[in-house]
């Protein structure tokens, strides 16, 4: 029986390839350094921007928006494939809580606290920040608190196990967790150090981790004194 040819239109892959370019200039890195971080293979990813042999998939562009949206680019599938909805824009500041309810401006010692996470960004290319929303790390981090470090990807994450750190997931954001060898190959559990806290979720299982960054930065901003704590 012979081969159905598969259509490829054209005209739509090179609209796709354009889109992903931009978002690739967006961030800033280059095809090697996606590749390191997120193991979307260097031709691969050249085929995609150029529209060659069929251009972005479906696949291609789920993986692709995960490693954007990982490196601060809040985008969706749907601009990726089609152009639909918003257009690309860097997310929300991790620095600023989500809860609502903790407006860190008006605590002791937030603006002390800004410059020096400021001065811990520039220094540290790969950095990356949140300010704890809830209780689910206590007794070790309280809602309010600033933390950051470094990111670390792939096999790297594994040598990071036992640790706290800063987690990226496609499936739950960015969050604060103690990592844990997973069940599964590639895969983690993450931990919340608060059996008591009042997420709905104390433990996530076999996860798939972006990127982690254990915590080596820390300032009690919603404490007072203001002082550095010791990770």
């Amino acid at each position: 029986m012979p081969r159905r040819k598969v259509e490829v239109d054209t005209e739509v892959a090179k609209q796709r390839a354009q889109r992903l370019k931009c978002l690739r200039e967006m961030t800033g890195l280059s095809r090697d350094l996606i590749n390191k971080r997120y193991n979307i293979a260097r031709g691969t990813l050249q085929n995609w921007e150029s529209a060659r042999f069929g251009g972005l998939t479906r696949k291609g562009a789920a993986i692709a928006v995960q490693a954007m949206q990982a490196e601060g680019v809040d985008v969706t599938l749907d601009w990726l494939l089609h152009g639909l909805g918003h257009e690309p824009r860097f997310s929300k500041n991790l620095s600023q809580p989500a809860n609502e309810d903790i407006n860190l401006s008006r605590m002791p010692g937030y603006n002390v606290a800004t410059q020096e996470l400021l001065h811990f960004r520039n220094h540290n290319t790969n950095s990356i920040d949140m300010v704890i929303s809830d209780d689910s790390m206590l007794p070790k981090y309280f809602p309010g608190d600033m933390v950051a470090g470094n990111r670390r990807y792939q096999e790297e994450i594994e040598s990071l196990v036992g640790f706290n750190c800063i987690i990226q997931t496609p499936t739950h954001g960015s969050m604060v967790r103690n990592l844990r060898n997973g069940d599964e190959p590639g895969k983690y559990h993450l931990f919340a150090l608060n059996w008591d806290s009042s997420i709905s979720r104390p433990i996530l299982y076999n996860e798939e981790v972006l990127s982690a960054a254990p915590i080596i930065w820390v300032r009690a901003v919603s404490r007072i004194p203001l002082d550095p704590i010791v990770n």
